[in-house]
C-alpha cells in the first residue's frame, strides 16, 4: 500500500497517471521550472508520464514522491525525497505556508521510518521563497555550488543546506 498523508489544510499521495496533464501544466511554467534544476522547458504531458513511469512501486523513505492536493483545487505541487529533498508548488499557491506544511509532513513520514540521521536539500540562491521554507524547517547552510538548470539552459549557484534529524526533533515548530 502507497502511502498517503494528511495535513491541516492538504492530501499528499502518490503520483497516479491520470495525474500528468494538471502535473505538467504546473511543473511546466516557466516561473516554477526555473527554480528546478532538472526539469526541461518546455515540459510535456508525455514527460510526465515518463517520469512517473521511474517512480517506485513500493517506495521507501529514501526513495518517496508525493504530489499535493489542495481539496477543491486538485494537485498543487509536489514534494519528494530522493537523494535530497525538493518541492515545487504552482504559482498561484507561493505564499500561503503549503510548501512548509507539506515538507514537514513528509520529513516526519521520513524520520519515523528511516534511520538515516540527515537529509540534504537546497535553493537556487535567487530563490529567497525556497530558502525561507528550508529555514523554517530546521535546514542550515552546508555550501554553495553550481547546479545545471534545464529550464535555463545554464549554471545556476545553489545553496546546500542539510537537515539532522536531532534538530528536527528539538525544534519548535513555527
Amino acid at each position: 500500500m502507497r502511502a498517503q498523508l494528511t495535513t491541516k489544510r492538504l492530501v499528499l499521495r502518490a503520483p497516479r497517471r491520470d495525474d500528468a496533464a494538471i502535473y505538467a501544466a504546473r511543473i511546466g511554467n516557466p516561473a516554477v521550472a526555473r527554480f528546478l534544476d532538472p526539469v526541461p522547458l518546455p515540459y510535456s504531458v508525455e514527460m510526465a508520464r515518463e517520469w512517473m513511469k521511474t517512480l517506485p512501486d513500493q517506495p521507501g523513505p529514501e526513495n518517496a514522491t508525493f504530489v499535493v492536493e489542495l481539496p477543491d483545487a486538485g494537485l498543487i505541487g509536489a514534494v519528494g525525497i530522493r537523494n535530497e529533498l525538493g518541492y515545487w508548488f504552482a504559482e498561484p499557491h507561493w505564499g500561503k505556508g503549503y510548501a512548509t506544511e507539506a515538507c514537514t509532513a513528509v520529513i516526519d513520514w521520513f524520520f519515523a521510518r528511516s534511520d538515516v540521521d540527515r537529509i540534504s536539500s537546497g535553493t537556487h540562491i535567487d530563490n529567497p521563497a525556497s530558502a525561507n521554507v528550508q529555514r523554517k524547517l530546521g535546514f542550515v547552510v552546508v555550501g554553495h555550488t553550481d547546479k545545471y538548470s534545464e529550464a535555463r539552459q545554464c549554471m545556476v549557484p545553489h545553496i546546500v543546506t542539510a537537515l539532522t534529524r536531532t534538530a528536527w526533533f528539538g525544534r519548535t515548530p513555527s
